[in-house]
């Protein structure tokens, strides 16, 4: 069973103690204590060796402009809210964990929600073999922002991840491939990497992918890769800060390419993890 630490502060006032929340004992996900507020921006990181993490100012600053794009101008205290996170963290058992910073934007007291969890990450047989992905035909209201609106409208989507798939990708009504739910999807077709330029979010993972495969000298176009052209994809991919980079090599129950993870995915995947290395400081 999951164990969700819940804590919140004011935003107003930096200077008061972290508070301790009681979640209700059925809530196992962080998605599922997201619901349980009013709807709000958010932002979503994984921890590394407890209490560090891996380009945080910009999940900070994508929290701000997640609130901004809703309508709610928020700045954030950041040396104040490292602390609660650092402080959360201790008090969390696991070396490892999952973070949400979540801010509800139609109460009228601003607060700072932190949501501790255990961090799920692919097997190793998920990164040597590649994972199976179905798609939707669903995308966010708002691409450009982090809000949890989207968490509670595409419930009935992340339900199905029950059955077994590692993702879901969304489709729209021109046959573009977006993004996953909670990831970026990418595809190579005669050795360009193919990705969403826009109508999707940005993740701060795919931008970090997306420089390393540009210093590498791999051909980049923001363009979605369409359903229809599955059968011109070599290597499929997808990043998130959870997984990094992860194969993919079933989409809709069919193989992509050779059926095994593709030359460039796993050079990505090595280099991705040396940039973490590299990179992860502390919280």
């Amino acid at each position: 069973m999951a164990t969700i630490l819940s804590f919140s502060y004011p935003l107003d006032d930096s200077t008061i103690d972290l508070t301790s929340e009681i979640l209700d004992p059925e809530i196992l996900t962080l998605d599922q204590a997201s619901n349980a507020l009013p709807a709000g921006a958010y932002t979503t990181f994984r921890t590394y060796q407890r209490n560090k993490a891996l380009f945080l100012e910009e999940h900070f600053q994508r929290l701000e402009a997640s609130a901004a794009l809703a309508g709610q101008a928020i700045r954030l205290d950041i040396p104040a809210l490292r602390r609660h996170i650092r402080t959360a963290l201790e008090k969390f058992s696991a070396p490892e964990a999952r973070v949400r910073l979540t801010i509800p934007l139609d109460s009228f007291l601003k607060r700072m929600y932190i949501f501790v969890s255990a961090l799920s990450v692919p097997t190793p047989a998920q990164r040597e073999r590649g994972v199976t992905v179905i798609t939707a035909d669903f995308q966010r209201e708002l691409p450009a922002a982090k809000l949890s609106n989207f968490i509670q409208s595409s419930q009935p989507l992340r339900d199905r991840l029950k059955e077994g798939y590692e993702e879901i990708l969304m489709v729209d009504d021109h046959n573009n491939i977006l993004e996953g739910l909670t990831s970026n999807f990418y595809a190579v077709t005669n050795g360009v990497i193919l990705t969403a330029g826009s109508g999707v979010l940005s993740g701060i993972t795919r931008q970090i992918v997306l420089q390393i495969a540009a210093e590498e000298g791999y051909s980049i176009e923001l363009v979605s890769p369409k359903l229809a052209d599955f059968a011109n994809f070599s290597e499929t991919f997808i990043t998130s800060s959870s997984r990094g980079v992860l194969p993919v090599t079933e989409i809709n129950y069919h193989a992509v390419g050779s059926g095994q993870p593709g030359q460039i995915t796993r050079s990505l995947m090595e280099l991705y993890e040396r940039r973490v290395a590299a990179e992860i400081e502390p919280i």
